[in-house]
């Protein structure tokens, strides 16, 4: 989800190993006015549509992701930037590593997720 132009759903599906098929939907109001949906549309396309600024980047980005994904002479993708800084930074990978251990938390998990208790949402 990408709160940007709209709030933005992109769905990914993988069909074969290397290739993949990404869908993106716009959310609006209901009741939007007619010419605040064609203005936040035309955004939205400019910015996350195919031929936007954004969506050609993310695009790259997932192919270059596929091609270091198929190199076999690097065993581990290394995110240890930041790793000894007691205040990480904005381009430290804390993130990615707080990812990756929830990643492999959930995959180790005996019982499935749907059993574990979901937390509060607030309103």
């Amino acid at each position: 989800m990408n709160d940007i132009a709209a709030i933005t759903v992109r769905t990914f599906f993988p069909v074969t190993a290397d290739d993949m098929e990404i869908t993106a939907w716009a959310l609006a109001p209901k009741e939007e006015k007619a010419e605040h949906r064609a203005l936040r549309l035309d955004n939205f396309l400019t910015f996350l549509g195919p031929g936007g600024f954004a969506t050609p980047d993310d695009v790259e980005m997932l192919e270059s992701c596929q091609r270091g994904f198929a190199n076999r002479e690097v065993r581990w993708s290394d995110i240890s930037r930041g790793m000894k800084r007691a205040q990480p930074l904005a381009n430290d990978e804390l993130q990615m590593r707080a990812f990756w251990r929830k990643w492999h938390e959930l995959m180790t998990l005996s019982q499935p997720v749907e059993a574990l208790e979901q937390p509060a949402v607030a309103v």
